[in-house]
This record gives C-alpha cells, sequence and structure tokens, in this order.
C-alpha cells in the first residue's frame, strides 16, 4: 500500500507542472445553498508537505460562499489513460495572510492576473463576453487550501480493481487498508 500512496503523491507532484497532467485539472465539489451539491473543475497550484492542496479563485466565486458555510469538500482526479481514481475527502480554508496572498498575487504570470479582476462576480449575468472590463487596481485574487482527511484509490483492471482507502491519523501520518471495490 506505501507504493500505492507514494504513486498518488508522485502524480499530484507531476501535475503541478505539467499541464498536460490528467490529475492538474480536478472536480471540486462543495455543499451550496438547501445542501445542493455543486461541482466545478478546478486547477491544482500547489501542494505542501503535509499534502495539503492550494487552488485559486476570485474571492466572489459561489465557492467562496459555500466553503465559508461549510468547509467540507470533495476532489476527483480522474487518469483514463490509466483507468485511475483518486477521490479526496478533505476541509477547506481560505488563506487569509495578505503576505502570502501578494507573493503568490506575485508568481501570476500577468496576462493570467485578469481573471481575478474582472468588474462583475463570477456567475453574473452578462449580455456579450467580449464586453466585461477588466480593473486595474483592484483584484479578487483568493487562496483555498484544502486538507485532506480520507483518500480512496481505485484502479479499474483485470483480472481484479484495486480499492484502498487511506485515512489520515491523529499523528499527521496515513493509514491504509484495501476495501472492496
Amino acid at each position: 500500500m506505501d507504493v500505492i500512496f507514494a504513486s498518488i503523491i508522485k502524480d499530484l507532484k507531476i501535475a503541478l507542472k505539467d499541464k498536460s497532467h490528467p490529475y492538474r485539472y480536478f472536480t471540486l465539489a462543495t455543499v451550496g445553498f438547501n445542501n445542493t451539491p455543486r461541482l466545478r473543475t478546478v486547477v491544482l497550484r500547489d501542494m505542501d508537505e503535509d499534502m495539503n492542496m492550494f487552488i485559486y479563485t476570485d474571492r466572489r466565486s459561489k465557492k467562496i460562499t459555500h466553503i465559508t458555510e461549510n468547509n467540507k469538500v470533495s476532489l476527483l482526479f480522474f487518469n483514463p489513460e490509466k483507468s485511475l481514481q483518486v477521490s479526496v475527502k478533505a476541509t477547506a480554508h481560505l488563506v487569509r495572510d495578505d503576505q502570502e496572498l501578494s507573493l503568490l498575487w506575485k508568481k501570476i504570470p500577468k496576462k493570467a492576473r485578469k481573471d481575478y479582476t474582472t468588474s462583475v462576480s463570477p456567475g453574473q449575468e452578462i449580455k456579450n463576453p467580449d464586453e466585461v472590463d477588466y480593473l486595474d487596481t483592484i483584484s479578487y485574487f483568493s487562496v483555498i487550501k484544502i486538507r485532506p482527511e480520507k483518500i480512496e484509490y481505485l484502479h479499474l483492471k483485470n483480472p481484479n480493481h484495486i480499492r484502498v482507502e487511506f485515512r489520515k491519523t491523529d499523528d499527521n501520518t496515513w493509514k491504509g487498508n484495501y476495501i472492496a471495490p
């Protein structure tokens, strides 16, 4: 099982550098208004030594509201070439340190910064996508830190599928068990 856990970590680290890796873009699930599940594709931006993952977003987005109300989230990574799925149960927290946010903001290429400077909030109705205004002096850049608590690995293969559940222990290590696929 240690080999499987190490392969998950390795793939996530590769996805940070390789934009074509299937784990670079993953599905984030939150709970929205009236306990409605909400799914969206997000970009894996960073991962620290404790396996906390980081994504960027506009702080006016619905995912920020959802996480503020209920910080339990799920992530889904899928590699279709290997028939491999990694599902993560986690808690999400907004990064509030202005110095850390400023350092991360400076690392974003200038042309990509516009995604966080629109004059209208994400999800707001507009008449024409070509007429979105971008602000020069205001940024709505935000970072979400995702702390994994449980990871499920599912490899669909013959003759037997392999499914492993990893849980974070009190001493911040991971314990794995095979489970029925």
